[in-house]
């Protein structure tokens, strides 16, 4: 019998957003290992979604309490922990998509079996405790966990410099498989795309004031070089409660008829909006894997994006786009416009993009890679 027969694997999630990363990424390994002979539940608070519905139909068992967002105190993950302290002792292995508090973590680290292994997932760089009683505290949480996934070799030193010393692995968020390639769109007008929420970590000035610039740089290549100057546009899927104050920014630079806000786009419309667009641009200052970065290669689209979170990490095959070395406006704009250069010259395209892409990204391999940690720990 497959070490897999019947085994019991519990994501305890907390809240579970109708649209993001982690969700996206909780939805594709669920699924994935589930088709694997896999007992797969998903234990979370929050609102039935697409994403939830998607785990139903593979069969992945979902209990969900109805509490929202916006709570104080960590009261929906307290009120979760009733129920979570009974499934924990059902699994063999439990997956976690976020840093619960100290107290809850141990709790559920006491009732649950003494071969169940605990499997931390966190697509960020792990922040330096600013001094001992915090790395103290941290630390403790930290070592609840048998094993640590991050999404970035650089992510092992920062944990080893807390003082992890369990077992670490790099495997990627499991991105969407997507269908055909398509091509650039072919009409008169060149499209840049943001796709995110619209929230401080994005950094969505930065993309506004170097869209500015680049404009003008854009332009005024095209008039020495004696072409016409195409239509250039920036569009931005997703949103957020800074959607107004990015509204009037726009307004502000006087770049307003070049900016769409398309606002929030459900999950199967995600890909349609990718290949509206030659080229995505990531301006963030805190950033983890960027699932959807990945979904924007895998669609054969490049990226400009800032160094932040797995981004250098992705970006570091210069097939795939350009990585900023400033966040400065003047910086970032300079590498929109070498990317569109390489694409007007077809030195960078569709193809060759999602060629390099699924080199270190193919889903089912990253899916497979998560298989064999997990049973690795099944004794």
């Amino acid at each position: 019998m497959d070490k897999s027969d019947n085994k019991r694997i519990l994501f305890y999630f907390g809240g579970f957003a109708p649209v993001g990363g982690i969700e996206t990424f909780a939805n594709n390994l669920l699924s994935h290992l589930q088709t694997k002979c896999f007992s797969c539940q998903l234990l979370c608070w929050g609102q039935i979604s697409p994403l939830i519905k998607n785990l139903k139909h593979e069969k992945v068992k979902i209990i969900i309490s109805p509490w929202r967002w916006g709570c104080q105190w960590n009261i929906p993950d307290w009120l979760l922990l009733p129920i979570g302290l009974q499934q924990v002792q059902q699994a063999d292995v439990v997956l976690f998509g976020k840093l619960f508090p100290l107290k809850i973590l141990k709790k559920l680290r006491v009732k649950a079996h003494k071969n169940t292994n605990f499997i931390y997932i966190t697509p960020y760089k792990p922040s330096l405790p600013i001094n001992h009683l915090e790395k103290d505290k941290t630390l403790e949480s930290l070592n609840l966990f048998d094993t640590i996934i991050v999404q970035s070799v650089t992510f092992i030193k920062e944990l080893r410099k807390i003082g992890y010393q369990k077992r670490v692995e790099v495997i990627p968020y499991i991105p969407h498989k997507f269908g055909l390639l398509k091509p650039l769109p072919q009409e008169e007008e060149l499209k840049i795309g943001f796709l995110g929420r619209l929230v401080e970590d994005k950094n969505i000035p930065l993309l506004l004031h170097a869209f500015d610039i680049f404009y003008n740089k854009y332009s005024n290549q095209a008039t020495l070089e004696d072409r016409e100057i195409k239509k250039v546009s920036l569009h931005i899927f997703g949103d957020g409660h800074l959607r107004q104050e990015l509204e009037q920014l726009t307004q502000d630079l006087g770049i307003q008829p070049y900016i769409i806000f398309h606002g929030s786009i459900p999950n199967s419309q995600v890909e349609e909006a990718i290949v509206s667009c030659h080229l995505f641009a990531f301006t963030s200052r805190s950033e983890g894997q960027c699932l959807a970065a990945l979904e924007i290669l895998a669609c054969g689209r490049p990226i400009v994006a800032t160094e932040a979170g797995a981004l250098p990490e992705i970006l570091s095959d210069s097939r795939l786009g350009r990585l900023a070395q400033s966040p400065h406006p003047e910086n970032f704009a300079s590498n929109i416009l070498e990317v569109v250069n390489l694409l007007t010259q077809k030195t960078m395209t569709p193809e060759i993009i999602r060629a390099a892409y699924l080199e270190r990204y193919d889903s089912d391999k990253i899916g497979d890679r998560y298989i064999e940690i997990v049973k690795s720990l099944i004794s």
